[in-house]
């Protein structure tokens, strides 16, 4: 997959605040056409999958790490396993 100049360092950025309660995040798509990002919330080594930040507030948290790297990314969607329950 062809992913946006700084991604990786945009996802670097998002660990740092995911890190702490055990969660992480994948790359699961990339559309240049349209600048949207598809990621995925990874929980499973998470002691307290309810403490992560919630949803709607992440997301936004995510899109702005990353385009402080990667400019090409207009938009975030998070695919947050929490939104099963």
């Amino acid at each position: 997959m062809n992913t946006p100049t700084g991604l990786d360092h945009g996802l670097d950025a998002v660990r740092v605040f995911l890190g702490p309660d055990g969660a992480d995040v994948t790359t699961i798509g990339w559309d240049e056409a349209n600048g949207r990002l598809a990621l995925r919330l990874e929980l499973e080594g998470a002691e307290c999958p309810e403490c992560v930040i919630p949803q709607p507030m992440l997301g936004e948290l995510m899109l702005s790490a990353i385009q402080e790297h990667a400019p090409a990314v207009v938009a975030v969607d998070l695919d947050d396993p929490r939104d099963a329950e």
